[in-house]
């Protein structure tokens, strides 16, 4: 049960913000820090004091940061922890920015599995266990009760549960939003949030039942009586439906507007201009490089990074010289990866032969990544990152009209476990960007296209034509290795799919920006059985070594043999350390 206080004297909130008194008659009565939400995200002081209320399952907070001057009636935010599908959890982690470590996260999830979330930073962790304690009564997904949604469409009153208050689905809220429209106006403030149920339309409780009969028995008599009764039935059923569509949408309407919150609608309201923030993330500051390996030639690619720096074009072209000089340690990290440890399709006649062989190098390098968490996707990186760069390599042609000097790849896949009967192209997401740079070789060859391997020429093409030709941006593929997989205890069949290409058709998306292409891939687009294949090993991402490389798809001997684009080295990434703040706080 949630804590109960005992009351006491004012003042309501102490110095470090820990209740008074609860006089007020609320289970909990707090000042907390919240993390703004909305464009409020992206501001420099983006954590805020908030007076947070707690009675009955209902949790508010308020604008005012001090109690004396709250209205309990008016709330900035409220969720009913028993009708809503949420979660709590808590972090003794400084987020950068947040006032103290003790975090709370209540995340709180609506129709389609979308996640939104409210971040409160407590002063003690006392106070952090004390509302922990509280709001995870209420955890868990919704129940659904036909029955009694139907009833209480009806405002036919259900036998109370003998448990605590059920959690409704969001059809039921919807259902009782329209019935309160239809039927009385919706109260938009009351004096007491102990019960939703307290507040009662001013209608007559039969009404709505009187009407559901009236409209079963025209039904009826329209079944059974002649073909003129027949006609008088119907005319009368659309005359009484469109009076109720004329005079009382706009009250459904506004129930259902008000049913947001505050800042719900504030969000909505928002030009999506205006989401990009002020202030971007640093490319390459949420993933961090492998360490070099101390030994052997990994003394001088040491000697060049202490120099020059890991972000430098001397680094840049070394890293490609040391694909093994990365320190084994089983840390969260990344490192370039080798090209040739994938099979691609060799020629002449490929179609008959079906032949493959490892490829040559990757025809571009990388030069850094980033991975974070998102309750949305990225659909650019350039809307939350910054873009690298690079002197001597992005403010330099290649020699090629299309070929720009770097491709950016950038993958969302969902966090959250995927539903078989409902699908979207957004939500919670792990983010991975790659940031491949044009490598020493493909230079050389961008000198004389003439003489360019069939892998450079097709690049070239794909580059000049996938902006405008979904059929050709439709052949970029993505390939996954896991190194030593029989080692990590995988269900059949996903072992059988290592090293196997996907193409990104529908879920590809193509940006040509300046000085640099952009490649996004929406793993939310993918079939339902491959993205439940890609949650279920999620909790084995931290033991696992992975490959991921791309490449442009040949089809005619003159396109073959491929070669990689790029490839990256994923090592043991473990996403509960990837950042979800962006660094943005």
């Amino acid at each position: 049960m949630a804590p109960v206080l005992s009351n006491e004297t004012p003042p309501l909130v102490s110095e470090n913000g820990e209740r008074k008194s609860v006089g007020t008659g609320f289970d909990l009565c707090e000042v907390l820090f919240k993390r703004r939400n909305g464009f409020g995200k992206m501001a420099d002081s983006n954590w805020v004091p908030r007076c947070f209320t707690y009675h009955g399952g209902i949790l508010c907070y308020y604008e005012e940061e001090n109690f004396e001057d709250v209205d309990p009636s008016r709330p900035r935010g409220r969720v009913d922890l028993s009708r809503d599908d949420t979660k709590v959890s808590f972090m003794d982690v400084k987020k950068p920015g947040a006032p103290s470590k003790f975090l709370l996260v209540l995340q709180i999830f609506v129709l389609g599995g979308i996640e939104r979330k409210w971040k409160m930073c407590c002063h003690s962790k006392n106070q952090q266990m004390r509302w922990y304690e509280a709001l995870k009564e209420f955890d868990g997904p919704a129940d659904t009760n036909l029955g009694d949604d139907i009833l209480d469409f009806l405002s036919i009153k259900a036998p109370p549960p003998t448990q605590r208050a059920r959690k409704t689905t969001t059809a039921a809220r919807l259902a009782r939003g329209l019935r309160r429209a239809s039927f009385g106006p919706v109260p938009t403030h009351g004096s007491d949030y102990s019960s939703e149920m307290d507040i009662m339309p001013p209608h007559h409780p039969r009404t709505p039942l009187l009407l559901f009969i009236t409209l079963n028995a025209l039904v009826f008599i329209s079944r059974t009586a002649s073909i003129s009764n027949f006609w008088l039935c119907v005319i009368v059923l659309n005359v009484i439906m469109r009076k109720a569509i004329a005079v009382k949408m706009p009250k459904i309407k506004g129930a259902l507007k008000d049913a947001l919150n505050e800042e719900e609608r504030e969000e909505l309201e928002e030009e999506p201009a205006s989401r990009e923030p002020a202030v971007k993330v640093p490319f390459g500051k949420t993933f961090d490089r492998a360490k070099i390996k101390p030994e052997g030639a990994g003394a001088e690619l040491k000697a060049i990074v202490d120099k020059h720096g890991w972000h430098s074009v001397e680094a840049c072209r070394a890293l490609p010289k040391h694909l093994h000089n990365f320190a084994p340690d089983r840390t969260h990290s990344y490192w370039n990866g080798d090209g040739t440890i994938f099979r691609v399709r060799m020629g002449p006649n490929y179609k008959r032969t079906g032949k493959k062989e490892p490829s040559k190098q990757s025809l571009f390098d990388l030069y850094a990544m980033d991975l974070v968490r998102t309750e949305e996707r990225i659909k650019e990186s350039r809307d939350i990152f910054e873009v690298p760069v690079i002197p001597g390599i992005t403010d330099k042609p290649t020699g090629h009209a299309h070929i720009p000097p770097m491709i950016i790849i950038n993958c969302g896949m969902p966090s959250t476990e995927p539903s078989l009967f409902s699908s979207t192209d957004d939500g919670p997401s792990f983010v991975t960007v790659f940031y491949f740079v044009i490598s020493e070789d493909t230079l050389r060859q961008l000198k004389d296209i003439s003489t360019a391997s069939p892998a450079v020429k097709l690049l070239g093409e794909w580059c000049r034509r996938a902006e405008n030709e979904p059929s050709f941006r439709g052949r970029f593929k993505a390939m996954c290795i896991l190194d030593e997989i029989e080692k990590l205890g995988l269900p059949n069949p996903i072992p059988s799919y290592n090293g196997k290409p996907v193409l990104i058709n529908k879920s590809g998306a193509f940006f040509r920006r300046e000085n640099y292409i952009e490649h996004s891939i929406n793993v939310h687009l993918f079939a339902y059985l491959a993205k439940k294949a890609l949650y279920s090993i999620q909790p084995k991402f931290p033991n696992m070594k992975l490959n991921v490389g791309f490449v442009i798809e040949g089809r005619d001997d003159d396109e073959l043999p491929e070669c990689m684009l790029g490839v990256g080295k994923c090592l043991y990434m473990d996403p509960a350390k990837a950042p979800d703040d962006l660094g943005l706080d």
